[in-house]
């Protein structure tokens, strides 16, 4: 960390008073200036234009009936009347030819010294506002012939030109910047003397009092007190600077009989120190012991609720598989119920021709009864059997999203098909991706029960949605149901273990924790909750997985 650079309160003072004049000085100055030439720039352009306006109006005669001689003669022309305002150096009437209807110059008039000026033609239709350079002013005026009604309506018979000479205003601010250069140096000298008056009357006492507390600092005399100053605010510093003092001193003497009391409690302390620490290490190992034990009890649990998933999934499928082998069973007793009928009416030559084709006919219909229902069974042993292999796997290995969540639907037709419930999955049957299936085998039947036993508990038809999606190498599963929401104080804590609104009734409280511990843990993903009571839970499950295209299976 850098070292701020430190300053005298001498040189403080002295430059903060300098400033504040040389400020006010600049301040001062520049409004001055400002609203001096703010008043000289608005008379001057007055001005200019009420002379260019008089030359225009005395001007229209000459100008509407071609009488040069009326303004520019030597002896009785207008415009030698001008003579007599020094700041105008040219003015220029321009007239529109009767003919070639051009602009011309028609007459001038030139300041005696100043030098001869050509014609403003393109400029004099441009200058309706005066225009300031650095050295005069220029300002055009239309001349209107007054003698038709509406005249400024009708176009101008000829322009007045003309430049007004900025000397006197320049000489002005020669001044202006002379007087203000003595002002500066004058307030320049007085702020440095008062610069010397505040030092002598405030810094002179402050470094007093700071030597006293210096000196007082390297001899340790904390029982001495500074003096007081001719400053009031100083003479509050020292009273407090005492009654520092005073305190210090006192604490001196606390401290050496502390130290002493304390030396005196050393020699008891270090044994003391030995049994605690000792009886500390011993509590420290119980609730090793204990935590330890926590968690193999939890782990047990969440393997109990593993195979008990496992275990109504088989009775499930037993019960579902039980359906088309009874009804193959039943197909097949037929069938051998006819063929001991045709033996025996072939055994004694009363087979029919009709007889046979009946038996043909309804052969086929039971064997193609057998067949469906075998297939059937096939079919459910089938998922059934990779769905508990993948629950009680963790491996990776490619896997179909939209074939495998419909696989584990049918595992828990069992118990959906005793529900008005609707499970909707919306994934690309394309979908191929390498992970473990075992983990989401579970999370996902884990999220589905949640949501039949606890959201849909006071519905009759409940939505489930399912959405899954890849970009890069993360998937992500959007599950969400309709039902009843869950409380924000169960929100808070939704995947601590042993949380649950159905305690007393069978409910463990780790199928959540179960969740989070395969996404977080096996999957090494991450999963969101989001619920307001009343309006359905979802949950956003992300993790990385690396999709596998259609040439490379």
């Amino acid at each position: 960390m850098s070292k701020k650079t430190a300053s005298s309160l001498k040189t403080t003072i002295l430059t903060s008073i300098l400033m504040v004049g040389i400020l006010s000085l600049v301040l001062s100055v520049s409004v001055t200036i400002y609203k001096s030439n703010e008043q000289y720039t608005r008379e001057a352009s007055f001005f200019v234009q009420q002379i260019a306006k008089i030359v225009a109006y005395n001007s229209i005669i000459p100008v509407a009936f071609n009488q040069q001689g009326d303004l520019d003669d030597k002896q009785k022309g207008f415009l030698n009347t001008i003579n007599n305002i020094k700041e105008v150096s040219h003015i220029h009437i321009y007239r529109y030819d009767d003919f070639s209807e051009e602009l011309t110059l028609f007459a001038s008039y030139i300041k005696k010294g100043a030098t001869t000026l050509r014609p403003q033609y393109s400029k004099v239709k441009t200058l309706k506002q005066p225009v300031f350079t650095e050295r005069y002013i220029e300002y055009a005026e239309p001349i209107y012939d007054h003698s038709f009604e509406g005249s400024t309506q009708n176009p101008p018979i000829g322009y007045v030109y003309l430049r007004y000479e900025l000397t006197q205003y320049l000489q002005y601010n020669q001044e202006m910047l002379t007087w203000n250069t003595i002002v500066a140096a004058v307030v320049i000298a007085l702020s440095i003397l008062a610069s010397f008056y505040v030092l002598n009357k405030v810094v002179a006492p402050i470094n007093r009092f700071v030597r006293e507390i210096q000196l007082i600092t390297q001899n340790k005399a904390f029982d001495s007190r500074v003096k007081s100053t001719n400053l009031i605010e100083m003479n509050m510093v020292a009273e407090s600077m005492n009654a520092m003092l005073a305190k210090i001193n006192w604490q001196i003497h606390q401290s050496a009989q502390a130290e002493k009391e304390i030396t005196e409690l050393n020699q008891n302390l270090e044994e003391k120190v030995i049994s605690r620490t000792q009886a500390l290490r011993d509590s420290n190992q119980e609730l090793l012991d204990a935590l330890e034990q926590v968690h193999q009890y939890q782990s047990q649990v969440i393997q109990s609720e593993k195979m008990a998933s496992l275990g109504q999934m088989v009775a499930g499928v037993a019960h579902e598989v039980n359906t088309p082998i009874g009804l193959g069973v039943t197909a097949s007793t037929m069938l051998s119920d006819k063929i001991d009928e045709i033996s025996e009416a072939m055994e004694n030559q009363k087979l029919s021709a009709r007889k046979l084709s009946n038996f043909l006919v309804e052969s086929k219909e039971n064997t193609q009864i057998i067949y469906r229902n075998l297939s059937r069974a096939a079919d459910l042993i089938s998922s059934f059997k990779q769905v508990a292999v993948d629950q009680s796997a963790d491996i990776n290995r490619e896997v179909n999203i939209k074939s495998f969540f419909e696989d584990i639907l049918l595992s828990l037709n069992p118990t959906l098909k005793q529900t008005s419930h609707v499970i909707d999955i919306d994934c690309d049957e394309n979908l191929v991706i390498k992970s473990k299936p075992g983990p989401l085998n579970q999370i996902i039947i884990n999220l589905i029960m949640n949501s039949i036993i606890h959201g849909f508990d006071q519905m009759d038809r409940g939505l489930i949605s399912i959405r899954i999606t890849q970009r890069a190498n993360t998937c992500t599963i959007h599950y969400s149901d309709n039902g009843s929401g869950i409380e924000e104080k169960i929100k808070q804590k939704i995947f601590d273990p042993f949380v649950t609104t159905r305690r007393g009734e069978g409910g463990s409280g780790l199928g959540m924790h179960l969740v989070y511990n395969l996404v977080t843990q096996a999957l090494n993903g991450r999963i969101e909750v989001t619920s307001e009571l009343g309006n359905g839970a979802s949950f956003d499950i992300q993790f990385p997985a690396v999709q596998v295209l259609e040439y490379e299976s």
